[in-house]
């Protein structure tokens, strides 16, 4: 199986020791794939087995930490950007993977009294900690697209609006 691979490297907040591509390699891979390298068309039949379409790919920074005890509700979400939305700030009650599939988006968190900015393209993407309050913008005057999956506790609800750090204010 092959997937797309980016080039170029974008620093975010800190989330994710194995690349989303290196973490699709090893699931495809286990199901009979080849090496996640370059890219395909389209669906890749498994020798015997399903055939295995890619939706998205994405180098993500790391360390990405997803501890979860027990149950999860995983929810994977496109997430359509028009040039000046915002998600307004919020946190998540669980991890989630997040990987930018066409245009850019801004995203803003506060971090050791500071409130950072971080322009994800394209290609790439960014891991959310829970509880981390930030704000998901696009701040281009083209749409951005985004597949964000969603790791959470039974019963959640996927965001939960938070007030501007007092560093971002």
């Amino acid at each position: 199986m092959r997937l797309p691979i980016p080039t170029r490297g974008a620093a975010l907040v800190a989330g994710a020791a194995l690349t989303a591509a290196v973490a699709a390699a090893l699931v495809f891979s286990s199901l009979g794939g080849g090496p996640a390298a370059g890219a395909t068309a389209g669906p890749t039949p498994a020798a015997s087995g399903p055939s295995i379409t890619p939706l998205a790919a994405a180098l993500v920074p790391g360390p990405i930490d997803i501890d979860r005890k027990g149950r999860s509700n995983v929810v994977t979400v496109r997430i359509d950007f028009q040039p000046g939305d915002t998600t307004g700030w919020h946190f998540h009650p669980g991890p989630v993977l997040v990987q930018v599939v066409s245009g850019a988006v801004t995203l803003n968190h506060a971090a050791h009294g500071r409130c950072l900015s971080d322009v994800v393209r394209a290609g790439h993407g960014f891991f959310e900690a829970p509880g981390a309050v930030h704000v998901a913008a696009n701040r281009r005057q083209d749409p951005a697209a985004v597949y964000a999956t969603f790791v959470l506790p039974p019963g959640a609800p996927p965001a939960v609006s938070a007030p501007v750090p007092a560093a971002c204010r």
